[in-house]
C-alpha cells in the first residue's frame, strides 16, 4: 500500500491475511472492544480514496475557510511562519521532501514548526476520525511542516493504518508515551476529543515557562473542561489543567453543522511567556508526574494496555 499519490496517481501493496484484536477507541467512548480484520487491496484502496475526498472536501468548506483563520492567528502569534495557499494538490510532494530530510538526519525538518498528533482513532473504519486526519494533512500543508516533523501515535492505530501514515511521509510513534512528550521547540499538538488526562499529563512534561511558551495545543476546550467537571474533581485528577487555566489563552474552532461531531468543543490553547514569567518561582517548582490513583474515568489506553496483533 501506498499511502500518497505518486505522479502516476495511488498505489496499492496487499498485506498479509490475518486478525488484529483492540480496544475501541475510549476517547470518545465509542462502542465496545471488537475484532478487525485486516484489509484487502481493494478496500485499502476505498479508504485513501475516501480520506482524499476528505481533504478536498474540507478544502472547499467554509469551515476550513473559517479554521484556517483563526489558526493563522494562533501560529502566527508567536510564530512567523510563512503560510502556504490552503488551495493547492492534495498532499502535493510534500512525502518526498520529507524523506529527504530525514536524511539529512535533521530532527526539526528544518521546519520553523513541528506537529505531534495523539489520538485520532481509527480513520480506517471512523469518519469523525478520517475528517480529522484530512484536517491534520491540510495544516501541515498550510504551515508548511514537513511531513517528516508530524509524529503520531493512537494505541489502536491498525497495522494498516501505521502503513499508511508512513506512507505519507509522517512518523508513528512507536511506544505509548501517555502525552508525556517533552519539546524544545515550537510545536504544534494535534490532539481531537482526547482524554483530559493526556492533555495534562502533556502540560506536566513540559511545565516551565521556557517549554508551555513554545506550546500550541488544539484540542478539547480547557473552559469546557473547567465548565463540566467539579473544581475539586479538576484540582486533584488533572492538576496541570486546573492550574494553566488561569495563563491560557484560548480561540474556539468555528461551529459547524456539517462537521458538528468531528470538531465540536475543539480550540486552539496558547501560554503566553508574559503571563507563564509572572508567576512565582514556586509555581513550577518539581511538578509531580500524574498518577491518576483516584480517577474513575481515566479516558485513555495507559501504556502497556495498547492493542496487540494475531498473525
Amino acid at each position: 500500500m501506498s499511502a500518497h499519490p505518486t505522479e502516476g496517481g495511488w498505489k496499492t501493496v496487499s498485506k498479509k491475511k490475518g486478525v488484529k484484536k483492540r480496544r475501541d477507541n475510549v476517547k470518545g467512548g465509542k462502542g465496545m472492544p471488537h475484532e478487525v480484520e485486516f484489509l484487502s487491496v481493494a478496500e485499502g484502496e476505498r479508504i485513501q480514496q475516501k480520506i482524499k475526498e476528505a481533504v478536498e472536501e474540507l478544502r472547499s468548506s467554509e469551515f476550513w475557510t473559517d479554521c484556517l483563520e483563526t489558526i493563522r492567528r494562533a501560529v502566527n502569534k508567536y510564530c512567523t511562519i510563512p503560510l502556504a495557499s490552503p488551495s493547492g494538490p492534495f498532499l502535493g510532494s510534500g512525502a518526498a521532501e520529507s524523506l529527504e530530510y530525514k536524511k539529512d538526519g535533521v530532527d526539526h525538518c528544518g521546519s520553523t514548526l513541528d506537529s505531534v498528533c495523539y489520538g485520532i482513532g481509527n480513520f480506517s473504519s471512523s469518519v469523525s476520525s478520517r475528517y480529522q486526519l484530512a484536517l491534520l494533512f491540510l495544516m501541515l500543508e498550510t504551515l508548511q511542516i514537513p511531513r517528516a516533523c508530524c509524529l503520531l501515535f493512537d494505541p489502536l492505530f491498525t497495522d494498516w493504518e501505521k502503513r499508511f501514515l508512513r506512507e505519507c511521509g509522517m512518523v508513528v510513534i512507536k511506544e505509548n508515551e501517555e502525552g508525556k512528550r517533552s519539546i524544545d521547540r515550537p510545536t504544534l499538538f494535534y490532539m481531537i476529543h482526547c482524554g483530559k488526562a493526556l492533555y495534562n499529563n502533556l502540560l506536566w512534561r513540559n511545565w516551565s515557562p521556557q517549554e508551555l511558551a513554545q506550546t500550541i495545543l488544539i484540542g478539547n476546550s480547557f473552559k469546557g473542561i473547567e465548565e463540566r467537571l467539579p473544581a475539586r474533581v479538576l484540582q486533584r485528577d488533572y492538576t496541570y489543567i486546573s492550574r494553566i487555566l488561569a495563563v491560557t489563552e484560548e480561540a474556539a474552532f468555528p461551529s459547524s453543522g456539517r462537521y458538528m461531531d468531528v470538531f465540536n468543543d475543539t480550540s486552539i490553547h496558547q501560554f503566553p511567556r508574559k503571563k507563564l514569567d509572572a508567576k512565582p518561582t514556586e509555581f513550577w517548582d518539581s511538578p509531580a508526574e500524574p498518577r491518576y490513583q483516584q480517577c474513575e474515568d481515566l479516558e485513555i489506553i495507559q501504556k502497556g494496555m495498547e492493542c496487540f496483533s494475531v498473525s
